[in-house]
C-alpha cells in the first residue's frame, strides 16, 4: 500500500493464500491505494491497483448521556446513575467518562480513571458539607459524545437516620406515653426536636400529635394512636421512624404475685404464683413467663403458648447457669399487666437429697374401719430429685383398680381404698427411689483414622456406666494443642463414629467425646495429638506429549500416564496454553481431564502455540511437563490418499468397467476427479483413459480395447493440490466376454439370523458369484441403510459392518445382486439387544380437576425383549424437570391423581425392558386441569313436517343447580360436506327441507 501524499509503497503481507486482506494500524483521515501480485512457482505475475480510499470510521459518536441523578450519599461519596444516549452512532458504547465539580467552580474534572462500564458510578474523595455537581461522556469507537447536563448540587453530608422504634411506657384509656431511641446518624448537625405523628386503626390517616417542639425522647398522646416520629436538625426534617405496635387506650392490669421456684433441675424450673389483685375490669385470659440469664441478660419469653393455670415449667435451662423469672397477666381487653416481681437468682443444678416421707401420727396406730367403708392412706414425699413412690401390700405392688386408686404428686402419696374388706389391713407403708446420674466416659481408646489435610475419623466405645439411662447422643469437641479452649464439632453425634472436616492444613488437633443421657453430660474421652497432613504427595509431570489433528481453530493433545501417582489416585489433568505472541500460559479444560487425550479449541488461525500437561491427585496439582514445540493453527492440505476397493465390475470382447470408493484421507479438501491409466502387460508406459481432470463417478467403462489382451489398471484421485497415490487392481485383466448368474453363499449360522448386543459391532460377510461381476446393493426392508453402515465389496464377497450397533440397527438387511446374466438376492435378520423405543401415540383423555387417563400404543422397536413395565411422568409448565408418578405400570392405559387443578401439565411415557428405560413418547400439547362442562339437557323437537321442522327450547344447568336456555346448532350435511350451519335460541322453525339432506342437531351452553 501508499498514501496517495507518496510514492514508495510499503508490503503489507508476503504469503497470502485467501483472496481477501485486512489492512490494520492506518491512520484515521488518510488516503491509500493498495496494490496485489499474484506469484507462483514461475515467479511474480503484474499487479492490480485499487481506487484511492479513506481510512475513515463507518459511524459517528455518541449523542449526550441522561442527566444523571445522585441515588445515595454521605459525607464521603456519592452513588450516581444515568441512562444511556439515544443514540450510540452506529458504534456500541464501549463505556463513561465521569466528571464533577464544585458548585461554585467552572473547572471539571475527570474522576473515572478508566472506562465506566455500566450505568452506575461511585464519586469519592468528597469533602464534607461542599455541593457537588456531575456529568457523563459517553465513548465509542468513533469517539467522545457531548457532556450531558449537570446534575442538580448534592451535598457531601451524612443524611439524618429515622429515630429509634416508638415503644408505649403506659397506657390508659386516655393517653399513652411513648418512648424512642435517638437516631444513630444526626447529619453532621445536632438535633433539635422530634415531631410525633399518629392515626387511628385500622384506615385512618397520619394527623400531628404534637404542637409544641419536643426536646426530650419521650412524650405522651392522647387517644387512639398509632405513631411514627421524625428527628429534625438545622438541616431539615429527617426520615419517619418504624410506625410503632397498634395499642388500644384501656386500664391496665395489675401484675400477678412474685413466682416462687417450687421444683428445680439441672435443665428446669418449675414455677408457681397468684393471679393479680386487680384485673383491669376484665377477666384474665392468660400468663406470660419470661427470664434472664445473670448477672447481665436481658428479658426473653420462656413461654411460646398462652398459659392459663398459675404453674408453668420452664425448661431448656443450661446446668449451674443462675436465672431470674417473672410472670405477665393479660386480660380478655387486651391488656397486659407490668410484670410481676422477680424470683432472685434460681441455680438450675439437681440438689441430692435423700427421700424421706412423713406420715400423720394417726397412721402409727391400726386404723380401723367398717367393711364396705373408703379409707385414705396418706404421706408426704421429700427428696431431690423428686422421689417415685410406690404402694406395697406385704411384698406385692397395690396397682390402679376399681377399688384401689392411687393419687401421688410431686410431694405427696396417697392410696384411696373403696369397699375395704378384711384382706385390706396394712402393717407398713414403704418407699422405693431410683436414683439416676450423668453417664460416665465413653470406653477408650478414642481412635483417629483416615487423616488427610483436612479431615480424619473418630471411633470409640459406649461407655460402661449410662447413669441408669439409655445415651441419647455425643458431643465432639477439638482443640488445637497451642490453645486451651474446646470447640464444639457437633453436639447431636449418634453414633459411636464421626467424620471431622474442616480442619486447618498442619495443625495437630486433640479431640474428645462426651457421652449425653437425659440426666446431663458424662465425663469426656480424650484422644493422643495428630497432626493434619495427607499421606502422600501431588503426582509427577505427564509424559511423551503429542500434538495431532491441528486445524485452524483446533488441536488435540495426547499424552502418558507420569511415572509417579504421588501415592493416590490420579484424579484429573490441566491442559494449558501459551500463545508465541503472549508470555502467560491460560487454563484450557474449564472440566477436570480424566482421559489422556484433550481436544483444544477457540484457538486463533495462524497463530503458534505450545502446551503443556499438569496432573491432579488428592494433594493437589503436580509440577507441569515439558511444553510442546510451537505449532501453527492452521488447516493443513496434501494431495489425496489412494482410493479403495477398486475392482473390476465386468468385461467384454472390448471393454472393462471398473469401479472403487472414495480415499480415506481427502488431503483436507475437496476430492475433484479421478484419473483411470492403462498400460499392456508387457509394457511399462501408462496412458490415461479419462480426461486430464479425471471423472467425478467412481465407476468408469475403458473401452476400444484388444479381446484377450492382458491389461494393467490403476486409479489415482485428485484435488487441488494434485494428483494422489494410485491403487492398481492386483493381476492383469483381459477384456472377455463372461456370462454367469449371481449366486449368493449363505451359511447355516446367518439363514438363523444374528443376535447383538446394543453397543456392540456388527458384521455381515457374504460370498457371492457372477460374471460379469454383479452389481452389489444393499438395502433394510423398513427403510434406508443407517448412514453408519460400511459396506465392503471384494471380488467374490461383500461385507456390511455397523461399528456400533443400537436399537434403531435391528430389522432384515437385503443383498441384491445384478448382472446381465440374472439377479439373486439374500436377506439376513439382525436382532439388537437394546432399550425400547418410545411407546406410541399418547393421547390424554378423561381430563378432571384432580386427575387424567394416559393412553398408548406399545413402542414399535422393543429393542429385543419383551416390554415389561412402563414408566409415567409429570412435570408442571413452570418447573423443567419431570418427577415420577409410577415406575411399574404394566398397562398401556394409566389414571393419574391427585394433581392441582387448574395447573398446565406435560406428561410423559417410557417403557421398560430387561435392558434398561428407553426414549420417552412425550404430550404435544400442555394439559390443563379442570372440570369438563356439565351436559345440557335434551334438544325437543316439537313437531316435524315435510317441508319444516320446529325445535327448542334446551336447558343447560350450572355446577350450582342453576337452569338457562342454551343455543341450537343446526348443520346440513350432503354426501359428508357441511353446507351451512344455523345458530338460534329458544324455539325455532325450519322451513324448506330436503329429502336428500341430512340433518344434525345440537346444543351448546354459552358458558362453553
Amino acid at each position: 500500500m501508499r498514501e496517495t501524499t507518496g510514492t514508495s509503497w510499503v508490503e503489507l503481507a508476503a504469503t497470502v493464500i485467501r483472496t481477501t486482506f485486512k489492512a490494520a494500524r492506518l491512520t484515521t483521515g488518510t488516503q491509500y491505494q493498495f496494490r496485489i501480485k499474484a506469484q507462483n512457482r514461475y515467479g511474480i505475475g503484474p499487479s492490480i491497483i485499487s481506487e484511492p480510499v479513506v481510512a475513515v470510521y463507518p459511524f459517528d459518536v455518541p449523542s449526550q448521556p441522561g442527566t444523571p441523578v445522585v441515588t445515595s450519599f454521605n459525607k464521603d461519596a456519592m452513588t450516581l446513575s444515568w441512562n444511556e444516549p439515544s443514540s450510540d452512532g452506529g458504534s456500541a458504547i464501549l463505556g463513561y467518562h465521569v466528571e464533577r465539580k464544585e458548585k461554585n467552580s467552572i473547572l471539571w474534572q475527570r474522576i473515572s480513571k478508566a472506562l465506566v462500564v455500566g450505568n452506575l458510578f461511585k464519586s469519592t474523595g468528597l469533602i464534607d458539607g461542599i455541593a457537588y455537581e456531575h456529568r457523563v461522556i459517553a465513548e465509542n469507537m468513533a469517539g467522545l459524545s457531548k457532556a450531558s447536563k449537570p446534575s442538580e448540587p448534592m451535598y457531601a453530608l451524612d443524611p439524618v437516620d429515622p429515630p429509634g422504634r416508638p415503644v408505649a411506657l403506659n397506657i390508659t384509656r386516655h393517653e399513652v406515653t411513648l418512648s424512642w431511641t435517638k437516631p444513630e446518624g444526626d447529619g453532621g448537625f445536632s438535633i433539635t426536636g422530634y415531631t410525633v405523628e399518629r392515626r387511628e386503626m385500622p384506615n385512618g390517616r397520619w394527623l400531628k400529635a404534637n404542637f409544641n417542639n419536643i426536646l426530650e425522647t419521650i412524650y405522651t398522646v392522647s387517644v387512639e394512636p398509632l405513631p411514627e416520629v421524625y428527628a429534625e436538625n438545622i438541616v431539615g426534617i429527617g426520615e419517619c421512624s418504624k410506625v410503632s405496635e397498634v395499642y388500644v387506650a384501656r386500664d391496665p392490669c395489675d401484675p400477678p404475685s412474685r413466682p416462687e421456684a417450687v421444683i428445680v433441675t439441672r435443665h428446669s424450673v418449675k414455677l408457681k404464683w397468684n393471679p393479680p389483685a386487680y384485673d383491669g375490669g376484665s377477666l384474665v385470659t392468660g400468663y406470660l413467663v419470661e427470664k434472664r440469664d445473670l448477672p447481665e441478660g436481658k428479658w426473653m419469653k420462656a413461654s411460646f403458648t398462652n398459659i392459663i393455670e398459675h404453674e408453668f415449667t420452664v425448661t431448656g435451662l443450661t446446668e449451674d447457669s443462675k436465672y431470674d423469672f417473672r410472670v405477665i397477666a393479660k386480660n380478655a381487653a387486651g391488656a397486659v399487666s407490668k410484670p410481676s416481681e422477680s424470683t432472685g437468682s434460681i441455680t438450675a443444678k439437681d440438689e441430692v437429697v435423700p427421700p424421706k416421707s412423713e406420715t400423720d401420727p394417726m397412721y402409727n396406730q391400726t386404723i380401723v374401719i367398717n367393711a364396705g367403708e373408703t379409707f385414705n392412706l396418706e404421706a408426704s414425699v421429700e427428696g431431690k430429685p423428686i422421689p417415685t413412690a410406690q404402694w406395697f401390700k406385704g411384698n406385692l405392688e397395690v396397682e390402679n383398680s376399681a377399688r384401689a386408686e392411687i393419687r401421688n404428686t410431686d410431694f405427696k402419696a396417697l392410696l384411696v381404698v373403696k369397699d375395704a374388706i378384711r384382706v385390706d389391713g396394712s402393717k407398713t407403708i414403704p418407699f422405693s427411689v431410683k436414683v439416676l446420674d450423668r453417664p460416665g466416659p465413653s470406653e477408650g481408646p478414642l481412635t483417629i483414622s483416615n487423616v488427610t489435610e483436612e479431615k480424619c475419623s473418630l471411633s470409640w466405645l459406649p461407655p460402661r456406666h449410662d447413669g441408669g439411662a439409655s445415651i441419647s447422643h455425643y458431643i465432639i469437641q477439638k482443640r488445637e494443642t497451642s490453645r486451651l479452649a474446646w470447640t464444639v464439632v457437633c453436639s447431636d453425634c449418634k453414633a459411636t463414629m464421626f467424620k471431622v472436616t474442616k480442619l486447618l492444613k498442619g495443625n495437630e488437633y486433640i479431640f474428645r467425646v462426651m457421652a449425653v443421657n437425659k440426666y446431663g453430660t458424662g465425663e469426656p474421652l480424650e484422644s493422643a495429638p495428630v497432626i493434619m497432613r495427607n499421606p502422600f504427595v501431588p503426582p509427577g509431570a505427564p509424559q511423551d506429549l503429542e500434538i495431532t489433528n491441528i486445524t485452524r481453530d483446533s488441536m488435540t493433545v495426547c499424552w502418558n500416564r507420569p511415572e509417579t501417582s504421588g501415592g493416590s489416585d490420579i484424579v484429573g489433568y490441566i491442559v494449558e496454553k501459551r500463545d508465541r505472541a503472549g508470555v502467560r500460559w491460560t487454563k484450557c479444560n474449564k472440566r477436570r481431564v480424566t482421559d489422556l487425550r484433550f481436544r483444544v479449541t477457540g484457538l486463533t488461525e495462524d497463530h503458534e502455540y505450545e502446551f503443556r500437561i499438569s496432573a491432579e491427585n488428592a494433594a493437589g496439582v503436580g509440577q507441569p511437563s515439558p511444553s510442546t514445540t510451537y505449532l501453527k493453527a492452521c488447516d493443513p492440505t496434501f494431495e489425496p490418499g489412494c482410493p479403495t476397493n477398486v475392482h473390476v465390475v465386468d468385461t467384454t470382447r472390448d471393454s472393462i468397467s471398473l469401479a472403487w470408493h472414495r480415499p480415506i484421507y481427502d488431503g483436507g479438501c475437496e476430492i475433484q476427479g479421478y484419473a483411470v491409466e492403462i498400460t499392456k502387460a508387457d509394457e511399462e508406459e501408462w496412458a490415461i483413459c479419462t480426461p486430464p481432470c479425471g471423472v467425478n463417478a467412481t465407476k468408469f467403462t475403458i473401452k476400444k480395447l484388444i479381446e484377450h489382451q492382458e491389461y494393467k489398471v490403476r486409479i489415482c484421485a485428485i484435488n487441488k493440490v494434485g494428483v494422489g497415490e494410485p491403487t492398481e487392481i492386483q493381476g492383469v485383466v483381459k477384456p472377455m466376454d463372461k456370462i454367469d448368474p449371481p449366486e449368493v453363499i449363505l451359511d447355516s449360522e446367518l439363514r438363523k439370523g444374528i443376535v447383538v448386543r446394543a453397543g456392540g459391532s456388527m458384521r455381515v460377510c457374504i460370498p457371492f458369484k457372477g460374471r460379469p461381476t454383479p452389481e452389489i446393493n444393499w438395502a433394510k426392508e423398513d427403510g434406508e441403510l443407517p448412514s453408519k453402515v460400511q459396506v465392503e465389496t471384494g471380488e467374490d464377497y461383500t461385507q456390511l459392518s455397523i461399528e456400533i450397533c443400537d436399537k434403531y440397527d435391528a430389522g432384515k438387511y437385503v443383498l441384491n445382486l445384478e448382472n446381465s446374466a440374472g439377479t439373486k438376492s439374500a436377506f439376513v435378520s439382525v436382532k439388537v439387544l437394546d432399550t425400547p423405543g418410545a411407546p406410541l401415540n399418547l393421547t390424554v383423555t378423561d381430563i378432571k380437576r384432580e386427575s387424567v387417563t394416559l393412553t398408548w400404543e406399545p413402542p414399535l422397536i422393543d429393542g429385543g425383549a419383551r416390554i415389561k413395565n412402563y414408566l409415567v411422568e409429570k412435570r408442571e409448565s413452570t418447573r423443567k424437570v419431570y418427577s415420577n408418578v409410577d415406575n411399574k405400570c404394566t398397562k398401556t392405559s394409566y389414571r393419574i391423581t391427585g394433581l392441582t387443578e387448574g395447573t398446565i401439565y406435560y406428561f410423559r411415557v417410557l417403557a421398560e425392558n430387561e435392558f434398561g428405560v428407553g426414549q420417552p413418547a412425550e404430550t404435544e400439547e400442555s394439559v390443563k386441569t379442570s372440570e369438563p362442562p356439565l351436559p345440557v339437557g335434551k334438544n325437543a323437537v316439537g313437531s316435524v313436517s315435510n317441508p319444516s321442522i320446529t325445535v327448542g327450547p334446551a336447558t343447560c344447568v350450572d355446577t350450582y343447580g342453576r337452569s338457562f336456555h342454551v343455543g341450537l346448532y343446526l348443520c346440513i350435511f350432503f354426501c359428508n360436506y357441511a353446507l351451512s350451519c344455523i345458530l338460534r335460541y329458544l324455539f325455532h322453525t325450519l322451513h324448506i327441507l330436503h329429502p336428500d339432506l341430512f340433518y344434525h342437531l345440537w346444543s351448546r351452553c354459552p358458558r362453553d
